[in-house]
C-alpha cells in the first residue's frame, strides 16, 4: 500500500495501521511530515545532545553528521520518542479546554460528555498546539545547562537549531499559541499536583521556601512547572504523570525545593518563574517588525481591531488569545467573528509576557512579582 492512499486519516488511526507494517519508510515518513518544522528541528537537537555528557556539551558543536540520522528505523525511533509525549499532553491539552468550556455553560460535566467532545478535536487544531509543544520542547533543549557553555558556543547552536542556511527562520511559532499553551499547561495540568504538594506543607515549610523565591504563588504556579519541564523534558514529565500520585509527589518535592538548596549551596538561583516567558516575549520582539496580521476568528463580540505590531497576548479585548487554537468553522459556530480591520500603532502599556502572567496569576495584592 502506498503512503497517499492514508494520508488523509487521523494521525492515531495512521500510527496504529502503520505500525502492523512491514514498512518502517512509509511510517517514517508519515511522522516526519506530521511533526513539523519544530518536530523536526527537535530531533536533530536531540541527536545532537544524545550521548554526550554535560562536560562535552560545553564544548560540543553541531556537526554535519548530526543532520543525518543513522538509519531509517533510527530515524523512526527519534520521530516516536518526542511525537508520543507531545500528543499526550496535547490531548490534555483540549481536555482542559472542553472541561473548562463545559464548566461555563453547564451546572455538571460527565466524563463521557468530555470523551466526546476530545473526538471532535481536528487534524489542524492537534497540529497548532503539537507545534507549540515541539517549540517549548526545543527551547528546553537549547538552554538546558546553558549556563555552562560559553556565549560564543550558545549563539552557534541557537542558530543551527532555528535558522536556515540561506539565513530565514526555519522555526517560527505562532506566539499567541505558544504562550496560550504554556499557560495551560503550567497551570490546569501541571499545577493541580503542586497544590496538591503544597497541602502537605507545614506553614514553617513554606515560609522557608518563600524566603527564596520571588512570589510564592508564582513560584507554584508557573517556577515548579518551568523546572519540571526543563529537567524532564516532555517525556520525563510524561512518564511521572502516568506513574503513581506518589511519585508525582516525590518529583515535586525534589524539585520544589531546589531553590533553597542552591541558596545553601550559596549559588545563583535562577528566575524560573519567567523562564519561557521570558523567551518567548525575546521571540516577539525579534520578529515583531515583520509580524504578519493574524486574521483568525478569535474576536467574541464584532466591532475587534486587530493591533499589527502588539503581541497577542496584548491585544485590546474582547480578542481571546485562547481562541487561536480552534479551527474557523469551529469558532464560527461558538459565535466568534472576524476582526472588522488592524491598526499599526504602537501601544505604551503593553507588557511582557511574564509580566502579564504576573500580574494575572499572582494571588497576593500588592506582591513584588518579577
Amino acid at each position: 500500500m502506498e503512503c497517499k492512499s492514508i494520508l488523509d486519516l487521523p494521525l492515531d488511526i495512521k500510527l496504529d495501521f502503520l505500525s502492523s507494517l512491514d514498512s518502517v519508510t512509509c511510517l517514517r515518513k508519515v511522522l516526519h511530515r506530521e511533526i513539523g518544522i519544530a518536530g523536526r528541528a527537535l530531533v536533530r537537537m536531540r541527536r545532537f545532545k544524545a550521548n554526550k555528557t554535560e562536560a562535552e556539551l560545553i564544548e560540543a558543536l553541531p556537526s554535519t553528521e548530526d543532520e543525518k540520522p543513522e538509519s531509517p528505523q533510527a530515524y523512526l525511533s527519534e520521530l516516536l520518542s518526542v511525537r508520543r509525549p507531545v500528543r499526550f499532553f496535547s490531548r490534555l491539552f483540549f481536555q482542559t479546554r472542553f472541561r473548562n468550556r463545559r464548566v461555563r455553560f453547564q451546572s455538571s460535566i460527565r466524563l463521557e460528555d468530555i470523551l466526546e467532545d476530545m473526538e471532535t478535536v481536528t487534524d489542524s487544531e492537534y497540529a497548532r498546539v503539537d507545534e507549540a509543544y515541539y517549540t517549548i520542547w526545543l527551547y528546553r533543549e537549547l538552554n538546558y545547562n546553558v549556563e555552562l557553555r560559553s556565549f560564543q558556543h550558545v549563539t552557534a547552536i541557537n542558530e543551527w537549531a532555528f535558522w536556515k542556511k540561506d539565513g530565514s527562520l526555519q522555526v517560527v511559532p505562532d506566539l499567541g499559541i505558544l504562550s496560550h499553551v504554556l499557560r495551560v499547561t503550567s497551570l490546569e495540568i501541571i499545577y493541580p499536583h503542586v497544590l496538591q504538594y503544597h497541602q502537605t506543607l507545614s506553614q514553617e515549610e513554606l515560609e522557608t521556601i518563600a524566603t527564596v523565591v520571588d512570589a510564592l504563588c508564582l513560584y507554584e504556579k508557573h517556577g515548579v512547572a518551568s523546572m519540571l519541564i526543563t529537567q524532564l523534558g516532555f517525556d520525563g514529565l510524561q512518564e511521572v504523570l502516568e506513574i503513581s500520585g506518589e511519585r508525582m509527589r516525590e518529583t515535586i518535592s525534589n524539585i520544589y525545593w531546589n531553590p533553597v538548596r542552591a541558596d545553601l549551596a550559596g549559588g545563583s538561583i535562577s528566575n524560573s518563574i519567567t523562564q519561557f516567558p521570558t523567551l518567548i516575549t525575546n521571540f516577539w520582539h525579534f520578529i515583531e517588525p515583520t509580524y504578519q496580521t493574524d486574521i483568525r476568528r478569535v474576536w467574541r463580540y464584532p466591532g475587534g481591531v486587530y493591533r499589527r505590531y502588539v503581541a497577542p497576548w496584548n491585544q485590546y479585548p474582547p480578542f481571546d488569545i485562547t481562541a487561536l487554537v480552534w479551527d474557523d468553522k469551529r469558532l464560527e459556530s461558538w459565535g466568534y467573528v472576524y476582526p472588522m480591520g488592524t491598526k499599526d500603532s504602537h501601544c505604551e502599556y503593553d507588557m511582557a509576557l511574564e509580566e502579564q502572567m504576573c500580574a494575572g496569576d499572582c494571588s497576593v495584592i500588592g506582591c513584588a512579582a518579577p
